[in-house]
């Protein structure tokens, strides 16, 4: 008999084939996206961690850094370093493997473009000696080729600075680092671990082909740049064997607590070296968490892998909320069925299973549709936006099966939820009440008769009939706020895209920012005078909190200003600007790094300048817009604590006035306002496909849902309105009704959706947002306007749907219904 009443069930479900459909392409589209997004997390992620590698295919990442951000040490105090803290290395169950001198200078490339224009790019160059640590990655791909540097004329160039300039092995090209201009000859292709993220320190942007290069020389070859002795170096890199855990700026937990005890310890080391030798230095010790690249990507992969299951989740429920509701109009409508196998003794255990089945039937089809879609289509999409955005080779990339049974499980265990309380409702169904139609009638309460006995009849009669099932019209809100989510939250994020990714440069007066050899600055403000090109200096060095591990920048600016003349405009959120010279030194602070560091407005904190150099501050304001940790100083009290004048000078050119191979062979880095701007566009233009299939992915959904709950919505009072024409009703007052119905349900429909994306797009972003890029989003008054625009644009364009049913409906067979 259950067999039976399941093929009954399974009839009924085919006669409503549109709503079918597109309950099972909802949890379809869930799957898809659940299989895409998480293909792209896993694969990116393994990717990862088989490049860092300690092994023949790897790049040998190190463990700890030792940076002196002020200068560069000679030879013989880089190796003096590395052999103390070999000889007094604290921790026997992390053995040190290596520790290797290294050297890295900011730079400029001269490049001449296709079309002849000469071009200053903005480069990197390190010096590798041994090798044996932190090695250039040649992958087994097309893209890369070559050996590594060995005479001092020989360069291995990044792949991504190679193919966004068009050069190929043996080509020359001319590198400058703030001592004239020198050529080499491209030997090698590939990547850097520092530079898998293709940007620019600092900033989230990935750079646009041509506005940004990396170099690999040999030790040689960079001291010949450079203009200094052998042996020389800015960083000591210190690889442990076996690879200990360390801390992640994205959780609240110390997962590498005995990585911060070395570290600790290490620097001690440094510490009590310098102070034996009567040197001061500002040294820096970070693991794997301060550099740049590693932890945009780890933490890329990270909220891919968080956002995938919520993707799906949600996508489910909503088909979930529209399966409950489609059993129980069948429910309905097969009521009299069912209570006459009841009268004749069908037991409740026959009539619950096929209601159970349904929704495992539903969810089954949809997810081995999803499956399909994902890994045929999905998976690959979004692995070669992968590769197009970051620029580096899918290598070894598979969907898991791990990944397809975890996605399907979710959207499985949500249909299954939402068939158990009808199939419940089914079983526990009364012969006596169905018989006798009572379950077919609910009055409104007297209250809401009073309330709308005023009205026209038209409204009040559309009032009462929507708000006699209180919870089926709550869900129906519910679904249709959900819906939404998706395209409302992308909505939201677009609007704040530009500020993430540029913060705010466009606001900004300066046209280039050129970063100066130690004591070099004055040179370079000579050649803006005789542009008469405006400039102000500028000092950036790295600190830290007290007790804190993790970097932030300290700007000092010779103007802190909010004024739209300012060099660097800033944009105060809270607070008051810093006084100059204050007994106790004023800054400003990020948004970020007060929240991260539970700092107030008014307090006074310690802040470090390496290992020893301790600064008491008074925070006096809070700026945001700043994707990277912030503090601003005024520059003479920051030149004051760290014993330096400039690093940087902002200039602002005059029309006709072009940046020069004069200025750029005076600098050791240009930094150009427009090429920002373009590398933003340039990405934009990336994602406008993207975009438009999230976008348009959830205006389908919606119109899913509204179609099935609107469709429901009218099936369930097919005998009144029936009964309405009957009396003579014109199709156009009923028209009408549903006019003003579709409107309501659209607009607390919009408005519910907006309150969703808000609370959900600003939780997914905390769940994101870490140390090393921290961003908010605002609600924007239009966004809003926009999303419940177009859910309210959907409901009353499916008016004209309902009208033609109601026309075609068999007036009699519905009037006889509502008579027996």
């Amino acid at each position: 008999m259950s067999m039976l009443l399941t093929k009954r069930l399974a009839r009924s479900l085919w006669r409503t084939k549109l709503r079918l459909v597109a309950v099972v392409l909802m949890i379809a589209i869930g799957v898809f996206s659940g299989i895409s997004f998480g293909s792209y997390a896993d694969s990116a992620a393994g990717l990862y961690d088989d490049i860092y590698a300690d092994d023949d295919e790897g790049v040998n990442l190190p463990d700890v850094w030792i940076e002196n951000p002020s200068g560069t040490w000679d030879g013989a105090t880089a190796d003096s370093l590395c052999q103390a803290i070999l000889d007094q290395w604290p921790e026997p169950s992390l053995a040190l493997d290596v520790c290797e001198p290294r050297l890295v200078m900011d730079g400029l490339m001269f490049h001449t473009d296709d079309a002849g224009e000469e071009r200053l790019v903005v480069a990197v160059w390190h010096g590798i000696d041994e090798g044996e640590v932190d090695r250039v990655w040649f992958p087994d791909h097309d893209c890369c080729s070559g050996t590594m540097a060995v005479a001092d004329d020989e360069i291995v160039l990044d792949e991504h600075a190679a193919s966004g300039m068009g050069i190929e092995l043996g080509d020359s090209i001319s590198l400058g680092a703030g001592h004239g201009i020198t050529d080499y000859t491209v030997v090698g292709i590939g990547y850097h671990s520092n530079h898998l993220y293709f940007a620019q320190e600092g900033v989230l942007l990935p750079a646009e082909a041509g506005t940004f290069a990396t170099g690999y020389l040999s030790d040689a070859g960079l001291e010949r740049l450079a203009n200094l002795t052998a042996g020389s170096a800015n960083l000591l890199l210190l690889d442990i064997e076996d690879t200990p855990d360390y801390d992640l700026q994205s959780t609240d937990e110390v997962e590498g607590e005995q990585l911060g005890v070395l570290i600790g310890d290490i620097s001690g080391i440094v510490d009590d070296w310098f102070s034996l030798v009567g040197k001061h230095e500002s040294s820096l010790v970070y693991d794997r968490s301060g550099v740049q690249s590693v932890e945009f990507l780890r933490a890329d992969a990270e909220g891919a892998q968080l956002s995938f299951p919520l993707i799906t989740g949600m996508i489910a429920i909503v088909a979930g909320i529209t399966i409950f509701l489609s059993l129980q109009r069948l429910i309905q409508s097969q009521a009299r069925e069912i209570a006459v196998l009841r009268t004749l003794g069908i037991p409740s255990s026959s009539i619950m299973p096929g209601y159970i089945i349904a929704p495992i039937a539903i969810g089954l089809v949809g997810c081995v549709i999803g499956t399909v879609l994902g890994i045929t289509l999905g998976a690959p999409a979004m692995v070669g936006m992968y590769e197009a955005i970051i620029g580096i080779p899918a290598i070894g990339y598979h969907v898991e099966a791990s990944l397809v049974i975890q996605t399907c499980a979710i959207a499985m265990a949500i249909a299954l939820l939402s068939g158990i309380r009808p199939a419940w409702q089914a079983s526990k169904m009364q012969p006596l009440e169905v018989l006798s139609g009572q379950h077919e009638v609910r009055l409104s309460s007297r209250g809401i008769q009073r309330l709308t006995s005023r009205l026209p009849a038209t409204v009040g009669l559309t009032i009462r009939s929507s708000i006699r099932k209180p919870i089926r019209l709550i869900l129906t809100f519910v679904a249709v706020g959900l819906s939404m989510l998706l395209f409302g939250s992308m909505v939201l994020m677009m609007g704040s895209m530009e500020e993430l990714f540029t913060g705010g440069i466009k606001d900004q007066n300066w046209d280039a920012m050129v970063n100066v050899p130690f004591g070099g600055e004055d040179a370079i403000i000579g050649w803006a005078e005789d542009r008469e090109a405006a400039h102000e200096s500028m000092l950036v060095f790295p600190g830290k909190a007290e007790g804190d591990s993790r970097q932030f920048l300290a700007y000092g600016l010779d103007r802190i200003s909010t004024e739209s003349d300012a060099m660097l405009v800033l944009d105060l959120k809270e607070g008051s600007l810093p006084a100059a010279g204050a007994e106790t030194t004023q800054v400003l602070v990020d948004e970020g790094t007060m929240l991260f560091l539970d700092w107030e407005v008014g307090q006074i904190q310690t802040v470090m300048f390496g290992l020893s150099n301790s600064l008491d501050v008074e925070i006096t304001g809070v700026t945001q817009g700043e994707i990277a940790r912030t503090l601003y100083f005024h520059r003479a009290d920051l030149s004051a604590a760290v014993g330096l004048e400039v690093t940087t000078v902002l200039i602002q050119l005059p029309e006709g006035v072009e940046l020069d191979d004069e200025i750029g062979e005076l600098s050791i880095g240009i930094t150009q306002k427009q090429d920002m701007v373009e590398s933003y566009n340039t990405l934009m233009d990336q994602q406008e496909q993207i975009f438009g299939a999230i976008l348009g992915l959830g205006v389908i959904i919606a119109i899913a849902v509204l179609f099935n709950t609107l469709l429901m919505n009218l099936a369930e009072r097919d005998s009144e309105l029936a009964t309405l024409r009957v009396l003579g009703a014109p199709i156009r007052r009923i028209g009408t009704m549903m006019l003003g119905e579709h409107f309501a349900i659209g607009l607390i429909g919009g408005i519910l959706a907006c309150i969703f994306t808000i609370v959900a797009t600003r939780h997914l972003i905390s769940a994101m947002v870490q140390w090393s890029f921290y961003f908010s989003v605002q609600a924007d008054p239009a966004a809003a306007v926009t999303l419940i625009g177009v859910i309210v644009f959907i409901s009353v364009a499916l008016t004209p749907f309902g009208m033609w049913r109601v026309s075609r409906m068999d007036l009699v067979e519905r009037v006889k219904d509502l008579s027996q």
